[in-house]
């Protein structure tokens, strides 16, 4: 048989995201640019299945694509100086979770509690190139109860 028809596709894996403008600051933006609402915005993020094409920039950063047409968009012209970890972003037609706060210019439209890197626990990362990749939108509570930065939210991080 051949290789590709042997080789299993990537596992699944789903990442709560919470969605708002206080966690996305660059969300309503998005949706406006789009010509669409917030909660299309949201929807639209999370209805898609995406493949995790490559791991770099940071350790434990996934390149994800592709986003739906509708929601892509450019990097920011000025990318910020701090990002928050955890950030779900957009850029062009692929998504991300920044594993860390870092420079970044991607678009900001929430955030996401799960660790997307710990270098003293493994598995280190809880995706690996070739897994499919799946967003669920949780409220303030939730983001919380799952670990979320309380402190991402008041902007003492940002």
């Amino acid at each position: 048989m051949p290789e590709s028809t042997t080789k299993q596709a990537g596992k699944a894996v789903e990442l709560p995201v919470y969605y708002s403008e206080q966690s996305g600051p660059d969300l309503a933006k998005l949706a406006k640019q789009a010509g669409l609402s917030v909660q299309d915005v949201i929807t639209l993020h999370q209805d898609a299945e995406y493949r995790v094409y490559a791991i770099g920039f940071a350790p434990g950063f996934a390149y994800l694509g592709e986003v739906d047409k509708r929601i892509a968009a450019p990097r920011l012209a000025t990318p910020r100086k701090r990002v928050p970890k955890g950030a779900v972003a957009i850029a062009d037609r692929q998504t991300a979770v920044y594993p860390a706060a870092s420079p970044g210019g991607w678009n900001l439209i929430g955030l996401c509690p799960t660790p997307m890197f710990n270098p003293t626990q493994p598995p280190f990362m809880p995706v690996e190139v070739g897994d499919r990749v799946r967003f669920r939108a949780v409220d303030k509570h939730e983001y919380i109860a799952l670990g979320g930065d309380i402190a991402l939210l008041t902007g003492e991080c940002n």
